[in-house]
């Protein structure tokens, strides 16, 4: 099967460094799993954004440290899901204090005709992901915003919902790769932001199972959501 990013950008994907495409290509049958480790440069977020923030820890979404030079890994495994259809689990620990742990799901969604972010382990939060790439790097953005209240999606309204965007790229001078996002809103400015870098290796997956924390099984929003 194709995978997950690939998928999405479509032909513009061949216009991707070289690797950032191994690293975004990983496919459920190829037995690995991709495992970053470096440091956030800067990790940030807006004074105002805190309680919501802190919300997002109850269910590893989202935390209101900051810091600077915080180390950090990130492990993307691939799976199938109950669709038959190729995904990911993405699961980040950021060495704050305490330390904090970021988890989220990519599935494709057929009835939005984009990618779905599921965020946190059981995924109450959900967005639209758009991803092309840019200059060699792979570029995300989100789009529509979901609230999952027992089992119907809600979509979040403009005052509450969020615009962001992610850039990770390949720098060929240092020998890594760097990332860099943002969320902002537009009642309370830069809700979370960071900018580091990473090495990245791949590690053997035993099999393909589906991860404890993937949320494969879970209803995505529709267009009559």
């Amino acid at each position: 099967m194709t995978g997950l990013f690939e998928r999405e950008v479509g032909d513009a994907w061949w216009t991707l460094h070289p690797r950032v495409r191994d690293r975004y290509g990983l496919e459920s049958g190829a037995g690995r799993e991709a495992v970053g480790v470096g440091r956030m440069h800067e990790l940030d977020r807006s004074p105002l954004a805190v309680p919501a923030l802190w919300l997002g820890t109850i269910d590893d979404f989202l935390f209101p440290e900051r810091g600077a030079d915080v180390p950090f890994t990130i492990v993307t495994e691939p799976f199938v899901d109950d669709e038959g259809t190729e995904a990911l689990v993405l699961r980040r620990r950021f060495e704050t204090s305490p330390p904090r742990t970021f988890v989220d799901t990519l599935r494709w969604n057929p009835a939005r005709g984009c990618l779905t972010d599921l965020f946190g382990r059981h995924g109450r939060v959900a967005a639209d992901l758009h991803i092309s790439a840019e200059d060699g790097a792979l570029a995300l953005s989100i789009g529509t915003q979901w609230l999952r209240v027992g089992g119907r999606y809600l979509e979040v309204p403009p005052p509450f919902s969020a615009d962001g965007h992610l850039r990770d790229w390949y720098d060929d001078g240092e020998n890594r790769f760097r990332v860099s996002a943002t969320i902002t809103n537009p009642v309370v400015g830069t809700v979370f932001e960071y900018q580091g870098a990473f090495e990245t290796e791949f590690r053997p997956l035993e099999d393909d199972a589906a991860p404890p924390s993937a949320l494969g099984g879970i209803d995505l929003p529709s267009e009559n959501a």
